[in-house]
């Protein structure tokens, strides 16, 4: 008996003094790592910063279309088969473009119909049509290339859009710059603060953007009709914008 009352007083005991530890050790030390998180959120500051290059476009990419008529589809088809080999002896005989940056980006042959109030919806014929897009490095003879196309045989033109292949190049110049404006943006708000700017505690990267220059339609329209009748077609490229955005995390000393 007098084993057994021991035994429980031990029990006691070690409960209370478990009880005691929760109560204030335990409870001390959460608290004194919920300090130390306020701390370093108190003592951090964030900022958005964007960083542009203007560059020089390298790559045109033309897309036109050879459209034909005829009183059948087989006929409006063979028409355009016809005035679509002297389109692909211009692109690769003359100007020596590569197979693989020419691409058919449709084809269609479709029936066209008149309306008249006495007859309704008359067939007038069909009219095919394939339609291209080419990639031409070439910037210079831009203009050239779209004389000799109207000359072939193209008569669509849906625009032209000058880009640059080397985007991944000048991203990482224009996050320099991104990240040269953060470190501004947050040394004047460390300052008007009264405190000092520490180290990068995180960085995030915003999605880049690359704005091409393009040729509106109805531009590119009004260039490739200036092509059939003139010699000396002038194309400006002008210059493309690379744009990146970050998002950078410092320590406040």
């Amino acid at each position: 008996m007098g084993t057994k009352r021991g035994l429980q007083a031990a029990a006691i005991v070690l409960a209370a003094v478990l009880v005691g530890w929760f109560a204030f050790g335990g409870k001390g030390e959460v608290g004194s790592v919920a300090a130390e998180t306020t701390d370093t959120v108190q003592n951090t500051i964030t900022v958005g910063a964007d960083g542009s290059i203007q560059v020089e476009p390298d790559v045109a990419y033309v897309t036109f279309a050879v459209e034909t008529r005829g009183k059948t589809a087989q006929e409006a088809q063979q028409a355009n088969a016809d005035k679509f080999a002297a389109v692909e002896k211009t692109l690769y005989e003359t100007f020596a473009i590569e197979k693989k940056d020419v691409q058919t980006t449709g084809f269609n042959v479709q029936p066209e119909y008149n309306y008249t109030e006495k007859d309704g919806q008359v067939l007038k014929g069909y009219v095919a049509d394939h339609e291209l897009k080419v990639t031409y490095r070439k910037l210079a003879d831009i203009g050239k290339l779209l004389d000799a196309l109207s000359t072939a045989g193209a008569n669509r033109m849906y625009g032209v859009t000058f880009g640059t292949e080397k985007q991944e190049q000048y991203e990482l110049e224009a996050l320099k710059k991104a990240m040269a404006n953060a470190d501004a943006k947050a040394g004047v708000l460390a300052s008007s603060a009264k405190r000092q700017l520490g180290n990068v505690i995180n960085i995030v990267q915003g999605n880049a953007a690359s704005i091409p220059i393009v040729q509106t339609a109805a531009e590119s329209k009004a260039m490739f009709d200036t092509a059939a009748k003139s010699p000396a077609t002038s194309v400006q490229s002008g210059q493309i914008e690379i744009k990146v955005s970050v998002t950078v995390q410092y320590a406040m000393k």
